[in-house]
């Protein structure tokens, strides 16, 4: 039995829907599924308690050296975080900001990390790391002054009367020239399952495309209150030929991203 973690977002439940309800050949493997935020996953997986896991790109760096990629089932996109504020003239005068962000090992906080040091360092900062589904409500109450959004929050910041401060997504393309590396699958190097496990997750998302509405309503089931186009819009942008396959600019966006998180720290 091993112990695979997947969130509930609309783009995991979509990706793992074959999986999920056993839909595909599984190869004999046995799942005790665990399905949390992402920065669960990944505090699980540093504590070695899962198998197999969707983590962010980011919390790979310290998970190296026990486990390794899965070519599919990745979220590399061309759209990525965006950092939000009430009032950008504001925010842009403050000597310091605090800034909330999505758990210490998203990759959404890297990113964040990078702009400052290219572009804010000579403010002070103060971070709080919370629910990523707290951020914008945070930002809303004054409780910090910058929040970092990720999931849905960045198809309705707009709705919430929010602005973009930077857009993080796009920061790293231009910076890059790289599809931005969200999330990967990790499994144990000891099992040795990564070839078999890679077909399952193929073939878990050729079935969620072959039987859409059926993966659909799994992600809605997940997703509860979200809105009907935000979840649309959730698996478009981020379930896509990278999901497949990684390919070669995946590879090059991952070891761009560990590089520069091994050149330039992260949040202390």
């Amino acid at each position: 039995m091993f112990k695979f973690g997947i969130s509930p977002c609309p783009n995991d439940i979509f990706l793992f829907c074959g999986v999920l309800e056993k839909k595909i050949d599984l190869k004999n493997f046995k799942f005790q599924f665990y399905i949390e935020d992402v920065e669960t996953l990944n505090s699980l997986c540093l504590k070695k308690v899962l198998d197999i896991s969707k983590i962010s790109t980011h919390a790979f760096f310290y998970l190296k050296e026990d486990y390794e990629i899965i070519p599919s089932g990745g979220v590399f996109s061309w759209y990525g975080p965006i950092a939000v504020v009430k009032d950008l003239e504001r925010v842009r005068n403050l000597p310091a900001l605090k800034i909330a962000l999505p758990g210490r090992l998203t990759t959404a906080a890297a990113l964040m990390w990078f702009y400052w040091r290219r572009n804010l360092k000579d403010k002070e900062y103060f971070i709080e790391f919370v629910p990523f589904y707290s951020i914008m409500d945070k930002v809303l109450k004054d409780e910090v002054d910058m929040g970092v959004v990720i999931h849905e929050g960045r198809f309705i910041y707009s709705q919430k009367g929010l602005k973009v401060f930077v857009d993080l997504g796009q920061f790293w393309i231009n910076e890059t020239g790289l599809p931005v590396p969200l999330g990967v699958v990790i499994a144990k190097k000891a099992l040795k399952i990564k070839e078999s496990l890679n077909e399952i997750v193929r073939e878990s998302l050729k079935y969620s495309y072959q039987n859409r509405d059926f993966a659909i309503n799994l992600a809605r089931k997940y997703a509860q209150e979200m809105d009907e186009k935000v979840l649309e819009a959730h698996i478009e942008y981020y379930v896509n030929d990278f999901s497949f396959d990684m390919k070669r600019i995946g590879n090059e966006a991952i070891d761009k991203l560990l590089y520069m998180i091994e050149k330039e720290g992260a949040w202390e």
